[in-house]
């Protein structure tokens, strides 16, 4: 069931689920971000990473823990900018080869 608001417009859940990859499928998609959970698990006091991701690829569990999935990543920059611990390094795709978020408008 699609919760679109008054003006029929895509929720931000929604608009996320249409992100694709250049020249590649979801099964096939590498991922171009690489996240050193063990850092926020044990250095990291506040763990900003799970309050800035607009996509939510940050998560805690139950015991407070972190754990990252890349697969709904946009690739904004949100967390590499966040993060103060060094837990994030991004390996940016190839231009030639084409893989990567598709932007549509821009």
């Amino acid at each position: 069931m699609s919760s679109t608001n008054a003006k029929g417009t895509l929720s931000v859940a929604e608009r996320l689920g249409t992100v694709n990859f250049r020249n590649q499928g979801r099964s096939e998609s590498k991922p171009h971000i690489v996240v050193d959970t063990e850092i926020c698990n044990s250095t990291c006091t506040h763990k900003c990473t799970t309050r800035v991701c607009p996509a939510k690829c940050y998560t805690l569990d139950d015991a407070g823990l972190v754990h990252f999935q890349y697969e709904d990543c946009i690739e904004c920059g949100t967390c590499m900018y966040a993060c103060d611990q060094g837990a994030v390094s991004w390996n940016f795709p190839h231009p030639e080869e084409g893989k990567g978020v598709n932007w549509t408008l821009g």
